[in-house]
């Protein structure tokens, strides 16, 4: 593959999460945005709660319950999810963190490696 700019590398990174969603959950996220930090990738999907899950969001044992299942969802799911971003980065994850909003339907994802991806893509002076 040829050398990514950090932009492509997160939109690359966006898409493959909007592809994981689609196959694991079901549908794709309305939106999703991915920010290199440091040594992070920190993805954030938006839309992603289907219409039953934002029916059953208005209950507090609801929205447990719909976070519950997306984080085990991911969980079980983490291998290939990690695979997957170190072949696209070419960097090994070391921990992967995730939370879902019932509120506003949003998922993050936040992928730590073991190397500091932004370096990656600094010029050299």
């Amino acid at each position: 593959m040829p050398k990514l700019t950090k932009g492509q590398m997160e939109a690359e990174i966006s898409k493959l999460l909007i592809r994981f969603e689609k196959e694991h959950i079901g549908r794709g996220p309305e939106g999703a945005r991915t920010f290199l930090v440091a040594d992070m990738a920190v993805v954030r999907l938006s839309g992603v709660l289907t219409p039953a899950e934002r029916h059953l969001a208005r209950d507090s044992n609801g929205s447990a319950l719909i976070r519950e299942m997306r984080l085990r969802l991911v969980e079980s799911s983490r291998s290939l999810l990690e695979t997957w971003i170190q072949e696209l980065t070419g960097c090994r994850v070391l921990n992967l963190l995730t939370d879902v909003s019932t509120k506003t339907g949003e998922h993050i994802l936040v992928f730590v490696f073991e190397e500091n991806l932004e370096d990656l893509f600094r010029k050299p002076t």
